[in-house]
């Protein structure tokens, strides 16, 4: 089975447990009440929106890297993959929460959830639905583990690992607000708030967790929480480069919300520090990764800069020049190759360990598809 088919099969599989987890929760949602039920019509819709389920499938493969079952026709097959399924769960509440904070209305190619509730009633009532929702799914993906057939004492650890992860995302999730009004941003502060914000719970948590509940060594686990970093640096850098220059179709959210949203993506950060009078930064060791051809910033480039990032009224044109700006002054190939750069050390970590062959080859492949993904 090739890497391609393998995600369509796992994806299938986790889709299906998803969705008849969820609509057992519906049941009894409908026995609170219809508007109950009818909110869980939602949450059945934005869960079912999921790409290619990337989290829990990184979980079974921790789980797989490690344990003597191996594989989807292994022993305890349903019951990770039943398991992995809480680390969906924790994705679409964050999503949902963090689609409130940055007030987007398109999620995963459909409207954002307090967005399809606020059309059913109002507004007010979208918002608290959508707050309310992602606890439930919170709490859900905690209850999923425990009712699996793992030891207790593994569940147990697992489940300390992603609350731990989501703790970190909230503080990440906070700090990256606090630096939308920073003036002076460097790169250690954008990869801090990443390593919260995103490496938690995005790569790190999903391969630790399975890798608990398969058993793993200490140092498998040291070796998974290596990988995850790394690979999760260079997941987000990525996703800040498709959010910029990729297409709506494609990525499933507004294209140049991070730049509407005043996010300090490594795009911005770098074009900024192309400015003669800026030295902030701090990529001198990482200046190798970009051609010197590229120019530094004018006065004026500096100023439209400022005028797009934050501006809600942010139009096409604009964005258009925007997108040539990063392109001029280095920060699209800069960012694309400290990505690769990421995904390079995140396969030697990889092949010093000691997983299953079968294992190490699928992160492989599945490194070089998160650095290949298509604008």
């Amino acid at each position: 089975m090739n890497f391609s088919e393998e995600i369509k099969s796992y994806k299938i599989k986790i889709d299906a447990l998803l969705r008849e987890y969820l609509l057992a929760e519906k049941e009894r949602a409908r026995l609170v009440s219809s508007a109950n039920e009818k909110i869980f019509d939602f949450v059945v819709d934005f869960c079912g929106r999921g790409g290619k389920r990337i989290r829990p499938i990184l979980f079974i493969k921790g789980y797989e890297a490690v344990s003597r079952s191996v594989g989807i026709g292994g022993k305890d097959a349903g019951e990770i993959i039943r398991a992995s399924i809480s680390i969906e769960l924790v994705e679409a509440y964050l999503l949902i929460h963090d689609d409130i904070i940055d007030e987007d209305s398109i999620r995963r190619g459909g409207p954002s959830f307090h967005r399809m509730a606020g059309e059913w009633r109002n507004e007010h009532f979208g918002v608290s639905a959508a707050i309310i929702a992602g606890d439930m799914l919170g709490g859900l993906a905690n209850q999923i583990i425990m009712e699996t057939s793992f030891h207790p004492e593994l569940k147990l650890r697992a489940i300390r690992e992603l609350i731990s992860a989501e703790i970190e995302c909230f503080h990440g999730e906070l700090y990256d607000v606090v630096l939308e009004d920073e003036d002076e941003v460097k790169e250690e502060d954008f990869f801090k708030m990443v390593d919260l914000k995103t490496v938690s719970y995005t790569t790190v948590a999903p391969l630790v967790m399975g890798a608990i509940l398969g058993k793993g060594s200490s140092k498998q686990i040291e070796a998974f929480r290596k990988y995850g970093k790394l690979l999760g640096r260079a997941f987000q850098v990525i996703d800040d480069i498709l959010g910029t220059f990729g297409e709506e179709k494609r990525t499933g959210k507004p294209v140049g919300s991070d730049i509407r949203q005043g996010k300090k993506t490594l795009l911005l950060l770098y074009a900024l520090s192309q400015n003669p009078v800026t030295d902030s930064f701090g990529v001198e060791e990482n200046l190798q990764l970009v051609e010197s051809s590229h120019r530094l910033l004018r006065s004026e480039d500096v100023e439209f800069l400022q005028h797009c990032i934050g501006n809600k009224d942010l139009k096409y044109g604009e964005l258009q020049q925007v997108r040539k700006i990063f392109k001029d002054c280095g920060a699209l190939e800069y960012s694309r190759n400290l990505a690769t750069e990421y995904i390079k050390k995140a396969k030697l970590v990889l092949d010093s360990s000691d997983f299953k062959a079968e294992t190490k080859e699928f992160l492989n492949y599945l490194a070089n598809f998160i650095i290949e993904r298509k604008l």
